[in-house]
C-alpha cells in the first residue's frame, strides 16, 4: 500500500464577501480535489487542539499524526532538525525571520520574499559581526527564514528563553510592531540583538542593490518560536512504514527528519507561489517507488493569505490543485492500492492575514476508502458529510489504518 498526504497551507479561510460568500477553496476551480472528495469520503478535523497556537508547527504535527499537547517544543526546534543543529540541553533554537520594518510598521515579513541566495550572504555577514557581541550562532535557511542557536548558559536560562513571548512576524503584518516586540525574562537580549542587527543590515550590499532595484531590503531580524530540541516516535515504530517529505520550508522537514522519515530537497523549490511544483511532484513519485508514504507539502495558499490577497491565494489552490493533486489521481490510476490525502493544516484567514484554528476540510480516496455523499471538495461540503475528527492527530490514523475508512458520520 502506498500512502500520500497532499498538504495545501492555509488552505481553509471563511466565507469571502469577495467570493459572493464562499470561501477561497470553494471559488476556486480544483476539479482534481473534487474528485478525491467525490471519489472517496470527506469531512472535518480540527488540526489546532483548543487552547494551542494557530500555527503551521502545531497543524503539521497534527497532520503527520502526533499530539501537539504531547510533541510540541517550539517551531525553531523542528526547522533545526531539517538543517541538521543538534541542540544542547542548554541551547534553544529561535526562528529569525529577516523582515522589513518601516515607521513604525511590520510592512513585509519576508522582506519581499527575499532569495535564498541574497538571504544566505546577509546570515552571513551577521554571524560575522554579532557573534562577539551576543551568544547565538545563525544558521541559514530558505529565503527569509532562518534559524538562530542561542547559549543559554551565556544569556540567563533556557526556562526564560523559552518562556519570553515572541510574536509571530506573519501575525502582525501593516501594524505597528512595538507593542509585539519580545516580551519576558529574555526581552532584553532579544530586543538588543533586534537592533544591532538593523545596524549591520542597514548598510549591507544586498540591500543596497535591493533598494536600487525598488525591491524591499531586510532591515531587522525578528526572532520567533522558540524552543528546545523536539523528539517524537518514528513511523517505522507508530505504523511500520518508511516515508519522505517534500517541501521548500525547513519546518515541515524537520518534523519528517524527527519522524525518521527521508527529507527531500527539491531545486527552485521556494515555498512561494514561484516554486518547482514539477520538481516536487517528480520528487515525491520517486520517492514512492522506495517508501510506503509521502508527504508533500505546499506554503503558497498560507502566503497569499497573509497577504490579504484573494486572488492570489485562489490562484495558489488552482495552481496546487492542477501541478500536485492531479499528477498523484494519475499515479492512482496505475497503482491502485493507493490512498490520497488532502487537507491543509489550519485556516489561514484573508480578513485578518493570520492563522486561525476551527475544523477544516479534509477528502480522502483510494484503496479501501468508502465513498461518501460529498461530490465536491471544500468547508460547506465536508461539513455537510456529518464527519468531524475533534482530534485532528487522529487523521493520519484512520488514513492509514488497516479498515475500511468508513467515517461518515462517525465523530470523534
Amino acid at each position: 500500500m502506498k500512502y500520500i498526504i497532499l498538504l495545501g497551507d492555509g488552505m481553509a479561510d471563511h466565507p469571502l464577501e469577495a467570493c459572493d460568500g464562499k470561501t477561497a477553496i470553494e471559488a476556486a476551480h480544483t476539479p482534481n480535489m473534487d474528485r478525491i472528495a467525490a471519489m472517496g469520503c470527506s469531512g472535518l478535523f480540527c488540526p489546532i487542539p483548543e487552547g494551542m497556537p494557530a500555527g503551521s508547527d502545531v497543524g503539521n504535527l497534527s497532520m503527520f499524526g502526533y499530539d501537539p499537547r504531547v510533541s510540541f517544543s517550539g517551531r525553531a526546534a523542528i526547522e533545526a532538525a531539517n538543517q541538521g543543529i543538534s541542540l544542547a540541553e542548554d541551547e534553544v533554537a529561535f526562528r529569525c525571520n529577516l523582515v522589513t520594518l518601516a515607521n513604525g510598521v511590520m510592512q513585509d515579513f519576508t522582506s519581499g520574499h527575499i532569495t535564498t541566495e541574497e538571504a544566505g550572504a546577509i546570515i552571513e555577514t551577521l554571524n560575522e559581526t554579532l557573534a562577539h557581541e551576543f551568544p547565538i550562532v545563525f544558521h541559514a535557511g530558505v529565503s527569509y527564514r532562518h534559524t538562530g542557536v542561542i547559549k543559554a548558559t551565556a544569556a540567563g536560562t533556557v526556562t526564560g528563553l523559552v518562556e519570553t513571548v515572541c510574536e509571530p512576524p506573519h501575525n502582525i503584518s501593516d501594524q505597528k510592531y512595538e507593542p509585539y516586540l519580545p516580551n519576558g525574562p529574555a526581552q532584553a537580549l532579544l530586543r538588543d540583538l533586534m537592533t544591532a542587527s538593523q545596524r549591520v543590515l542597514a548598510e549591507h550590499p544586498v540591500n543596497t542593490a535591493r533598494a536600487a532595484a525598488g525591491k524591499p531590503t531586510a532591515t531587522s531580524l525578528w526572532p520567533w518560536g522558540q524552543g528546545r530540541a523536539l523528539t517524537l516516535t518514528s513511523y517505522q515504530e507508530m505504523f511500520g512504514l518508511t516515508g519522505a517529505v517534500v517541501s521548500a520550508v525547513d519546518l515541515v522537514k524537520g518534523i519528517g527528519v524527527c519522524a525518521g522519515l527521508e527529507p527531500l530537497t527539491v531545486p527552485g523549490a521556494t515555498g512561494w507561489i514561484d516554486t518547482n511544483y514539477e520538481g516536487k511532484v517528480a520528487a515525491a513519485l520517486a520517492a514512492l517507488n522506495r517508501h510506503d508514504f509521502v508527504y508533500l507539502h505546499v506554503e503558497a495558499p498560507d502566503e497569499a493569505s497573509h497577504q490579504g490577497d484573494v486572488a492570489l491565494k485562489i490562484h495558489a489552490i488552482e495552481a496546487f490543485d492542477a501541478r500536485i493533486v492531479a499528477p498523484f489521481l494519475l499515479y492512482l490510476e496505475t497503482r491502485p492500492e493507493s490512498r490520497i490525502l488532502v487537507a491543509p493544516d489550519h485556516f489561514t484567514l484573508i480578513s485578518t492575514k493570520t492563522h486561525a484554528g476551527g475544523a477544516a476540510p479534509f477528502a480522502m480516496c483510494g484503496h479501501g476508502v468508502v465513498p461518501d455523499n460529498a461530490v465536491c471538495y471544500g468547508e460547506t461540503e465536508a461539513a455537510q458529510t456529518g464527519a468531524l475528527i475533534k482530534d485532528g492527530f487522529r487523521l493520519i490514523h484512520r488514513f492509514i489504518g488497516d479498515t475500511p475508512l468508513d467515517i461518515g458520520g462517525n465523530n470523534e
